[in-house]
Parts: structure tokens; C-alpha cells; sequence
């Protein structure tokens, strides 16, 4: 048999499921799953974006480190990267931008200083937060992934608010109320710097590895009784 043979063998599409059916609980369980898994991902691509944001080191003229990271949470939610945000792609940016908030604040960013870069996009402050993150992020791919993992999956996270998503209710961490109370508005143009950046970004939290090392952590959680 070719190798040829072996791999369309291999390749075979499998047999179809059987066809399952639920009652209105079975539903709504199913809607409620479908929106963790939503804001898991988005909260995932946040993370990615604060840690690669911390590793910059290539700003175009005239750029700050807040542009840049307005930029790849932007890159987050503006899927044909047209900079034009819409309704549903400012929901999603309202989740992204919460997440961020929660990450640089879990990194030992003050909430002062979480504030004034999220909502006001302060280059100065922009500055000593990069360079606190950057202090404490942990070091190889291997790491920053699974960091991303226990930030997005911790025991101790509140669900986090799909706020202008799916669900209107503030997002609540620890008890208290995320403090995000700006949305990014107009055009937000990116550059071919920034697009290079958030495709990097997206790697950190979407690569094979990460995929497959977060699949082995939720089946031994199953298999605990987690």
C-alpha cells in the first residue's frame, strides 16, 4: 500500500453522530456552555495580547505603547481588520478590555493605574505598566501559555460579564466591579506592525501545543471531578 493510500486510509471522515435531543434544560445548558466557551476564548486572546504588548520592542513613529495596545485588543474583536468597530465587535472589545483589566491587576498593576490606561489610554502610564508586566511575566512559550490557561480557568475566576455581548450585567471579579467605563470609539486604523503583532498574539494562546496541553488539563479536571 503507497503512503499515499495510508494517509487517505487515515483520513477517512468519520461516521456521522447520533442525533441527539434536548429538553428546554438541555438547551439552555447548551447556551450557557456555548457563551463560557465565548468568553474563554476572548479572555484567552486578552491575555495573549497584555503578554505580547510586554515583549514590544518595535513601535513605529510617533506609536506609544497604549496605541499599540488599543491596537491588539482591537485585533482582538475587528475580525476583517478594516479598523471600523461595530455593535457585536464592541461587545466583544467591551469583554476583551475587562479581561485586561483583570490580568494587569492579577500581574500587580494598581487599579489606578489599570484605569487610566484602559479607559484613557495614558502613554506614560502605558509605559510603567509595560515595564511591570514585563518584570513578571514568566519566561518560554511553554510558560506564558499555561499562565494564560490559569488566569482564563483558575478555580477562583468569577464568570466574567458578556456585558454588550450575549448578557447585560457588570463583570465582577473578587467582588468588586470592573472598572471599565470608556469604549474604544471611531476608527482605529492598524498598522502592518501592529497586525504582525496580533497575529503573534494569537499564536501564544491558539498554537498546537497550547490546544492540545489545555485538552489533556480538562480531561484530567474530569476525571478528578472538577
Amino acid at each position: 500500500m503507497s503512503m499515499t493510500q495510508m494517509l487517505r486510509g487515515a483520513m477517512k471522515p468519520p461516521a456521522a453522530p447520533e442525533k441527539k435531543t434536548f429538553d428546554s434544560a438541555g438547551s439552555d445548558s447548551l447556551v450557557a456552555g456555548a457563551e463560557d466557551f465565548t468568553i474563554a476564548d476572548i479572555s484567552m486572546a486578552a491575555v495573549a495580547a497584555i503578554q505580547q504588548w510586554a515583549e514590544t520592542d518595535d513601535l513605529d513613529d510617533g506609536e506609544s505603547h497604549a496605541d499599540r495596545l488599543m491596537a491588539l485588543l482591537v485585533g482582538i474583536a475587528d475580525a476583517n481588520k478594516d479598523g471600523e468597530i461595530t455593535e457585536d465587535e464592541q461587545g466583544v472589545l467591551d469583554v476583551a478590555v475587562n479581561a485586561a483589566w483583570d490580568y494587569l491587576v492579577s500581574c500587580g498593576v494598581s487599579e489606578e493605574d489599570a484605569g487610566a490606561l484602559l479607559n484613557d489610554w495614558d502613554s506614560e502610564t502605558a509605559d510603567r505598566v509595560r515595564d511591570l508586566v514585563a518584570s513578571v511575566l514568566p519566561e518560554g512559550e511553554d510558560e506564558a501559555s499555561a499562565e494564560i490557561d490559569n488566569f482564563v480557568f483558575s478555580e477562583s475566576d468569577q464568570e466574567p460579564a458578556l456585558d454588550a455581548v450575549y448578557k447585560m450585567k457588570v463583570a465582577v471579579r473578587g467582588g468588586k466591579k470592573v472598572r471599565i467605563r470608556k469604549r474604544i470609539s471611531g476608527t482605529v486604523r492598524l498598522s502592518a506592525k501592529q497586525k504582525l503583532a496580533i497575529r503573534k498574539a494569537r499564536m501564544k494562546s491558539h498554537s498546537a501545543a497550547a490546544m492540545m496541553r489545555r485538552m489533556k488539563s480538562m480531561r484530567q479536571r474530569r476525571k478528578m471531578g472538577l
